[in-house]
C-alpha cells in the first residue's frame, strides 16, 4: 500500500523494442524500480512499457496530454537506436513541448543505457539536445553490474527518488496552474513566459519562409540523387571488378548529398519542433483563460494545413522508397551504407517534423 492511500504514480516508458530483444532490461528495470519507489518512497509506480496498451494505444497523444495533465512521468529508455525510432522520436518531442506548455518539463526523466558518445547539448538533431539538455540518469554501469549487484540498487533507488520528486513537484505546478481564480491570471502564474499572439504569429511566419526553402533544398538533393543513380540497375551486367568501381564512384557522389539531406531534414523538424513548443504553450493559455473567441480563430488559420504537408510527405515516402530499393548494394558496400547514412537519418528527421505538423490541427481542436 501507498503512504496514506495514495493512487499511483503513473510512469511511461519509452523505448526501442529491438534494444530490449537483445538487453532483456526493461523486465528487470521495472521490477526493481516499482520495488524501490514503494519501499524508499511508499509510493506505487503504475508502470506502461506497451504502446498497444488501452491506455496509450493509437491515441497516444491523447494520452501524452491526459497524461501530463495526471503528472504521468515520461521515461525514455535511450539507446543510439532509440533517435532511429520514429515512435520514440514522436512521443518524446510531442511529451517534451507539451509539458514545456505547462511548465513540468521535470515529468520527462531520460534514462540513458548506451549511446553516450551521441549525446551533446550542442547536436544538429533536436531530440538528443532535449536528452542532453535535461541531465539524463546514467544506468550503463549498473546494468553491466546486473540486477543483484550494489551498483544497479544504488542508481535504481536513486532514480526512484527522483522519478517520486518529480511527480510530486509537477503536481503542485499543475494544481497552482487550475486554482488561480479568474480567467486573466491562471496559467500565467504557473508559466510566466507564456507566448503571445505576436510570437506566435512570428513563429508561424518564420515557419512559412523557412519550411518552402527547405523542402526546395530536399527536393533538389533528391533530383541530384536521381542522376546518380539512374544507371544502377545495370550493375548486375558488369563484372565484380567493374561493379566495385561503379560502387565506389556512386557512394562518393552520394555522400555529400546524403550529408546535405541530413542537415536540411534535420533544420526542418528543429523549425517545426520550436514552431510547435511556442503555438502549444499560447494555444493552452488561451484555453485556460478562456478566450475562446481567439482560439476558433487560430483555428481557422489553421484550416486545410494538412495539403502543405503534402510535398514534404512525398519526400519522405521517396527517400524511404529509394532506400528499400538500393537495400541490396546497400549491404555489399561499405562505402555505400556510409555514404546512404545520411539519408536515413534525414528520412526520419523529415518523418518526424511530418508527425508534429499533423498534430497542430487536433491540438487546436481539443477541448
Amino acid at each position: 500500500m501507498s503512504t496514506a492511500g495514495e493512487p499511483p504514480i503513473r510512469v511511461f516508458l519509452s523505448y526501442a523494442r529491438a534494444d530490449d530483444k537483445l538487453l532483456e532490461f526493461i523486465d528487470p528495470f521495472t521490477t526493481s524500480l516499482r520495488h524501490m519507489a514503494l519501499a524508499d518512497q511508499g509510493r506505487d509506480l503504475d508502470i506502461f512499457v506497451e504502446r498497444e496498451s488501452v491506455d496509450w494505444g493509437e491515441n497516444w497523444q491523447d494520452a501524452i496530454r491526459a497524461g501530463i495533465d495526471s503528472a504521468m512521468i515520461f521515461m525514455p529508455v535511450v539507446t543510439r537506436q532509440y533517435f532511429d525510432r520514429p515512435a520514440c522520436r514522436e512521443e518524446l518531442l510531442n511529451f517534451y513541448n507539451e509539458a514545456k506548455s505547462l511548465g513540468v518539463t521535470s515529468l520527462l526523466l531520460p534514462v540513458v543505457l548506451l549511446g553516450h558518445s551521441y549525446l551533446s547539448e550542442n547536436s544538429e538533431d533536436v531530440a538528443v539536445r532535449i536528452i542532453s539538455e535535461r541531465q539524463y540518469r546514467d544506468l550503463k554501469e549498473a546494468w553491466i553490474a546486473g540486477p543483484q549487484s550494489l551498483a544497479w540498487r544504488s542508481s535504481i533507488v536513486q532514480l526512484a527518488a527522483e522519478l517520486v520528486g518529480a511527480a510530486t513537484a509537477a503536481e503542485r505546478v499543475l494544481a497552482k496552474a487550475l486554482s488561480v481564480p479568474g480567467p486573466s491570471n491562471r496559467f500565467v502564474e504557473a508559466i510566466d513566459d507564456a507566448p503571445g499572439a505576436s510570437e506566435v504569429s512570428e513563429a508561424l511566419e518564420q515557419f512559412a519562409e523557412e519550411s518552402p526553402r527547405l523542402v526546395k533544398s530536399l527536393t533538389d538533393i533528391l533530383l541530384e540523387l536521381t542522376g546518380v543513380i539512374a544507371d544502377s540497375d545495370k550493375i548486375g551486367e558488369k563484372s565484380p571488378g567493374e561493379v566495385r568501381q561503379v560502387l565506389l564512384e556512386m557512394a562518393s557522389q552520394l555522400q555529400p548529398l546524403g550529408a546535405g539531406f541530413q542537415e536540411t531534414g534535420r533544420e526542418l523538424e528543429s523549425v517545426t519542433t520550436k514552431t510547435d513548443e511556442i503555438m502549444r504553450g499560447y494555444i493552452r493559455y488561451l484555453r485556460e483563460n478562456q478566450m475562446y473567441d481567439i482560439l476558433e480563430s487560430e483555428r481557422a488559420s489553421l484550416a486545410g494545413v494538412e495539403e502543405a504537408f503534402e510535398p514534404i510527405a512525398q519526400i519522405e515516402g521517396f527517400v524511404a522508397e529509394f532506400l528499400d530499393q538500393i537495400r541490396p548494394l546497400e549491404i555489399s558496400s561499405a562505402p555505400m551504407r556510409n555514404s546512404l547514412r545520411g539519408f536515413r537519418e534525414g528520412g526520419t528527421a523529415v518523418r518526424s517534423a511530418i508527425a508534429i505538423m499533423g498534430t497542430w490541427s487536433k491540438v487546436l481542436d481539443d477541448k
